[in-house]
């Protein structure tokens, strides 16, 4: 007895089992990168820094614990997004600012702390860690 298969036959298999292992690796890929994403919002609270001052409108640990992680899968993709709540700091505080009357950089309780740009690249080795892994 021959163990062949028709043309069609053959077709619809390799159909099925390419179908199958593009989920797998859809699925590995976006397991990973939801882990990767919460990784990193854990590594930017970390080395978020905490206001000090004594404004009302920007208590103790409000920008630190304001970094979340959001994950929107459609249209066959994903894509994780690390944000803070406060987005209006991220930019200052990372990158410091100038004076108010713009004649130089404050330095001191305005100077730059970079603190997103390690956790980015972090993630970022990450990410080419695990599509490499596959």
């Amino acid at each position: 007895m021959s163990d062949s298969i028709s043309i069609d036959e053959f077709s619809a298999v390799l159909a099925e089992k390419c179908r199958k292992y593009t989920d797998e690796i859809t699925e590995k890929v976006s397991d990973g990168l939801e882990k990767i994403g919460m990784e990193t919002v854990s590594e930017v609270k970390s080395l978020s820094p905490v206001y000090t001052g004594k404004s009302k409108k920007l208590t103790k640990g409000t920008y630190k614990r304001g970094w979340t992680c959001t994950i929107d899968k459609s249209r066959g993709k994903i894509q994780v997004t690390v944000h803070n709540k406060k987005y209006q700091l991220v930019h200052l505080l990372e990158l410091g600012h100038l004076l108010k009357d713009g004649t130089g950089r404050v330095y001191g309780e305005v100077q730059p702390k970079v603190h997103v740009e390690t956790a980015e690249t972090h993630a970022e080795e990450k990410v080419n860690a695990l599509l490499e892994g596959l």
